[in-house]
This record gives C-alpha cells, structure tokens and sequence, in this order.
C-alpha cells in the first residue's frame, strides 16, 4: 500500500515559490492520487518519482484528482506520458480547468502521449 503526502518545493531561492501538494493511496493494482498547487518543470520530480516506483511494484491504473491544480504545463503530460508506457492507464475523477485545458490542447494537436490512456470519468 502506498500512502503518503508529498509536497515539493522548487529548487529556488524564493521562500514564496509555488509547490505541488503531492497525496496518494492504493487500492488493487490502482493507484488514487490527489494533486494540488502547481505542477512545471521545478515541481514534477516528485510525481515523476512516485510514479516510477508505483510501476516497478505493478499498478497497472492511476485514478488521478487534479480539481486542485492551479497551474500546470507539460511537465504534467510528460509524467503521465511515461506512467502510460507499457499499457498503464489513467482516468481523471475531478480535473481542474488548467489540467482540462492542458489535456484538450494536446489532443486538439493530435499528438496524444499515450492514445487511449486519457479516459476522463467526472469533472
């Protein structure tokens, strides 16, 4: 079971710098995860490493909150993108309007990081 708060603070000399508030649990081969804050570049190691490690001990689903989320670019997509490698999904329970907007510009693109694996479940 996997089950942890995690916030992570850029690496920057500002005391003031947004953060990405990072919370999961398991349930299954599912992973649950709530995100909250901002997630770029500074910020996404966390998620990225949660990920990695969740995939090395076999969660094939990630259930992703991302209602909270108050900025995000394609650091977000690039974590997703590689937490989709080898045939593991994601659905979105709540989605904020910034993640909303990040996941519709990718597919108005047409270049979806993983077809299939964006199956949005609620708003």
């Amino acid at each position: 079971m996997i089950s942890s708060p995690i916030v992570a603070l850029p690496d920057t000399d500002e005391a003031d710098a947004p953060a990405v508030d990072l919370s999961c649990v398991s349930c299954g081969d599912t992973l649950r995860m709530r995100l909250a804050g901002e997630v770029d570049h500074f910020t996404a190691t966390p998620l990225r490493v949660v990920l990695t490690t969740a995939a090395a001990y076999g969660y094939r689903h990630l259930d992703l909150d991302t209602r909270a989320i108050t900025f995000c670019d394609s650091a977000l997509l690039d974590a997703l993108a590689g937490w989709c490698r080898s045939g593991r999904t994601v659905s979105h329970t709540a989605t904020s309007r910034p993640v909303g907007r990040l996941l519709a510009m990718e597919r108005d693109l047409g270049r979806p990081s993983a077809p299939g694996a964006w199956k949005v479940t609620g708003r």
